[in-house]
């Protein structure tokens, strides 16, 4: 008897996303695996996405098409569409990227059992130039169970996640001006293992109007770095608000918020340089390679500056 398989839902969330919805949805239509739903919220899109995605999910019975009244914002779009998901296993999905036809089939063989979230690897293009795509960068990618290696620098991306729906009531409901999936990267590290599959399955496209890069396009480089020092004690501060007081990182993570608070570019924080060579081999847990302690002092002196990597 053929096993049966795990509903796996893909959700994807949409505004004014005209120009490469098409492309994304044949990929995520052409997966290999089945059983698959799409699950898909537009957020009042005010151009022709929302006619495209109909001319899809009249051909294709597995696209599930649902429309907002008010506008809801990037994070609680997301929040809204996960919760819409019927199956145990849920993958998130940008409008504008493109898959791997056998994405899905590979997350679900490789998810353990044991697990509540995995990721897989993302490489990037930049607006049509496909040909030229990079993949994901050469470093150590491993199993996740400490959060200093999602806060510093995580290799997490929500459009190249699959986690179980059993993760959500840790997680929800999301807050409206943190990412989502570092949310909830960060709960699925407190309460399992995050499982990797060290594989470029998702074709990340890079364009003016992605959401994440709003921060990273202040041309000046202090202001930019202030805000990024101010997102990410945001971020910390509202995690540990919400549950985990008894994990070991804790305090010395809410240490480092401290040090962010007084870091103030140009100025050297000799607290922050030692804190960081303390935690060298967490914070820069994907570094593994000769004369890494050279990298790390390197970084160190950098982030005793700026207080980010």
């Amino acid at each position: 008897m053929e096993e049966t398989k795990q509903l796996v839902s893909i959700v994807i969330c949409t505004y004014n996303g005209e120009k490469y919805i098409r492309q994304q949805l044949n990929s995520l239509l052409a997966q290999t695996y089945s059983p698959i739903e799409i699950i898909l919220v537009d957020d009042v899109s005010t151009d022709q996405t929302l006619p495209i995605v109909k001319t899809f999910a009249a051909q294709y019975p597995t696209l599930n098409i649902y429309t907002n009244t008010t506008n809801l914002g990037y994070n609680k779009n997301f929040e809204k569409a996960i919760q819409l998901a019927q199956g145990n296993l849920i993958a998130i999905s940008d409008q504008d990227d493109i898959w791997e036809t056998d994405k899905i089939e590979k997350m679900v063989h490789a998810f353990p059992a044991e697990a509540l979230f995995l990721y897989s690897l993302s490489g990037s293009f930049t607006d049509d130039d496909f040909a030229r795509r990079k993949e994901a960068p050469k470093v150590l990618y491993t199993p996740i169970n400490d959060l200093y290696a999602l806060v510093f620098n995580s290799p997490v991306h929500g459009h190249a996640c699959m986690f179980k729906k059993e993760l959500l009531p840790y997680c929800m409901p999301f807050p409206a001006t943190i990412f989502y999936d570092w949310w909830l990267s960060m709960h699925a590290a407190s309460n399992s293992t995050i499982a990797c599959l060290p594989e470029t399955l998702t074709w990340h496209r890079n364009h003016s109007n992605n959401a994440s890069r709003t921060v990273m396009q202040i041309d000046n480089k202090a202001e930019r770095n202030h805000q990024l020092r101010q997102q990410l004690i945001l971020f910390i501060e509202t995690f540990f608000k919400s549950s985990y007081q008894n994990r070991p990182e804790k305090e010395s993570i809410l240490y480092f918020v401290e040090l962010l608070k007084k870091n103030a570019e140009p100025a050297f924080s000799p607290a922050m340089f030692f804190y960081i060579l303390k935690y060298r081999k967490r914070i820069f847990h994907y570094k593994r390679k000769p004369l890494a302690f050279i990298s790390h002092l390197k970084h160190a002196l950098r982030m005793a500056r700026s207080g980010i990597l």
